[in-house]
């Protein structure tokens, strides 16, 4: 699964720090999923898309 965090956000115009503000997840943790080091869970998924205001399926694909 190829996860799409920091290009969204990056669209955004949108900080590392201000997406763990609004998201409630750890600066850390964002760091690790946006580098590919951390596999998030769904829900963590769906709060990022919040605070990203994007559908939740918008930040993932599915490699087959």
């Amino acid at each position: 699964m190829k996860i799409f965090v920091e290009k969204i956000r990056n669209e955004k115009r949108m900080s590392l720090n201000e997406l763990s503000r609004r998201s409630g997840v750890a600066l850390s943790h964002l760091h690790a999923i946006e580098s590919g080091e951390s596999n998030p869970t769904i829900a963590i998924l769906c709060k990022i898309a919040k605070a990203l205001e994007v559908p939740c399926e918008r930040l993932y694909t599915c490699d087959d």
